[in-house]
């Protein structure tokens, strides 16, 4: 840890290298791009700052809970306690001043109750003072100042940390900002994840989206058939077990990120094949010796589904669960005897079965108390489905013209198009995720208001243990400011240096972050 910290001092205060060229190349040494000093990520709503500063000596002092408290706030306060003792470990740093007065007490004023769990509707507005002040009405409005009022402390010289002195006013844009994670194709340990979680709180993301199943894999290890993952995962020991789940529910929750999982069906569940194929299509003809989707027209298939979600609903608190439902291929439907027999017998044509299956399907998960999100096709290619209320649409391609029919309808959407984090350009390709706009599309004011978010999607072809945090991070801190930030402050110009410090904060902190920026020390 010392020694990240001793990088991020020494890239902050470097002295002014400049790069030059000229035909034959660089003319100086140092860091492509010098990065800002104190500055806050994602950008807040409002700051406003002066010219002089305050210090912490980050062995004298402590925060105090001056209103309200609970469990929730003292593990913050703790864990943001060995942050600022950490953020003073550097061996490079700034010169030291005297134009300051030491602050040796955090006064955080929780003015509401603690709630138990993050929400969607959550109040995550505060106000921070740069003499040590965190305010806010909600505990997760209190999570993010904390956050906030860490980033502004830099060590000094002489073993203090400099603090200007400001005021924040800040709150998100969206209220839905969301890392998905697909840990079926490329199984990702639980440590990893914890630490995707934990970078995500240090850019104020708010849901993880954990997608734990698919075609290749079934890793969850269920009680109820627990057949799933003995035949269905990779191997034993690339599982996760219930314990592992309530592990990550309750260290989300801790930091303000909720979390929604998704066991994607009626396609993308080859893997359940392998220990049910009762509940699956055996395709006929060209598709002969294939299993498709789960069988709509078994009695069997929805008994199971009810089994099934009834245990994983007692893992995940979240209102919302995520149904998956896309990439659906009627063609092993239409090509299965039985299936057609049954059709047949009851009137109805192959157009029906995608509603019979999402008509029951969905009715049993509302009646167990879940709301819903689903993949775009399960809107727009089943036009004539009664969505249960408040059900979220996630946009993964043709955003433009799939966002503008979603929200006339009056469906809540969340933006993932343009933002797959395991399609990677060489360079600074956070800049292109950064210009991705979720309300650019046309449509009216009352459309725009259907626009709550977005979310960055891990989709793991090409993402293991190994390289996953790296992925991530900072290319999603660039959506992570879009989404918390007024977007007529949003420049990446402005952005780029505040980003190269804040990619140092992420490692300095444990977070195993790819360059930002081109050459230079993080």
């Amino acid at each position: 840890m010392r020694n990240f910290y001793s990088i991020f001092s020494f890239l902050i205060f470097i002295t002014e290298f400049k790069i030059s060229q000229s035909d034959g190349g660089y003319l100086t040494f140092g860091p492509q791009f010098r990065a800002t000093v104190g500055e806050v990520w994602p950008k807040p709503y409002r700051q406003v700052k002066s010219d002089k500063f305050y210090a912490v000596n980050s062995s004298d002092f402590q925060f105090v809970a001056v209103n309200k408290n609970c469990a929730l706030l003292r593990a913050a306060l703790t864990r943001y306690s060995k942050i600022i003792a950490a953020t003073a470990n550097g061996n490079f740093s700034t010169p030291a001043t005297t134009n300051f007065a030491i602050i040796r007490k955090f006064r955080v004023n929780l003015t509401q109750s603690c709630e138990s769990l993050p929400h969607l509707d959550m109040d995550e507005s505060y106000y921070v003072r740069g003499d040590g002040v965190v305010r806010a009405d909600s505990i997760w409005g209190i999570l993010r100042g904390l956050e906030t009022f860490v980033q502004l402390l830099v060590p000094m010289s002489n073993g203090l940390l400099l603090t200007r002195r400001t005021e924040i006013y800040d709150q998100p844009r969206f209220k839905y900002r969301g890392l998905m994670l697909d840990s079926a194709r490329h199984f990702v340990s639980k440590a990893k994840i914890l630490q995707l979680i934990e970078g995500m709180a240090y850019n104020k993301l708010n849901v993880f989206h954990w997608h734990m199943t698919d075609d290749s894999a079934f890793p969850y290890v269920s009680s109820v058939f627990p057949e799933l993952s003995a035949k269905g995962a990779y191997r034993p020991e690339l599982t996760y077990s219930k314990a592992d789940v309530l592990e990550v529910v309750k260290f989300a929750r801790m930091r303000g990120v909720r979390v929604v999982p998704e066991f994607d069906t009626p396609a993308h569940t080859a893997s359940w094949g392998a220990s049910h194929p009762e509940i699956m299509t055996k395709c006929a003809g060209k598709f002969e010796g294939q299993i498709g989707p789960l069988n709509p027209t078994k009695e069997s298939t929805f008994d199971f589904l009810y089994k099934l979600f009834s245990e994983i609903k007692t893992l995940f608190p979240d209102k919302y669960l995520h149904l998956g439902v896309d990439e659906v291929d009627s063609a092993c439907w239409e090509s299965n005897a039985d299936i057609q027999d049954y059709l047949k017998a009851h009137g109805l044509d192959n157009g029906d079965l995608p509603y019979r299956y999402l008509e029951r399907y969905s009715a049993n998960i509302s009646a167990m108390g879940w709301l819903q999100m689903v993949w775009q096709e399960a809107m727009i290619e089943n036009s004539y489905m009664e969505w249960p209320k408040g059900t979220i649409a996630q946009v993964w391609f043709d955003y433009k013209k799939t966002m503008a029919t979603l929200t006339k309808k009056g469906h809540d959407v969340i933006m993932s198009d343009g933002w797959y984090l395991y399609v990677l350009d060489t360079g600074a390709d956070w800049e292109k995720l950064y210009n991705v706009e979720p309300t650019d599309f046309n449509g009216s004011k009352a459309q725009m208001a259907h626009v709550i978010g977005g979310e960055a999607c891990l989709w793991s072809e090409w993402i293991n243990e190994h390289n996953v945090l790296s992925t991530t991070f900072p290319r999603v801190s660039a959506i992570a400011e879009r989404l918390w930030s007024p977007v007529e402050e949003l420049s990446v110009d402005e952005a780029r240096l505040r980003l190269e410090e804040h990619n140092c904060r992420l490692m300095a902190r444990g977070i195993e972050a790819r360059p930002a920026n081109g050459f230079g020390l993080c």
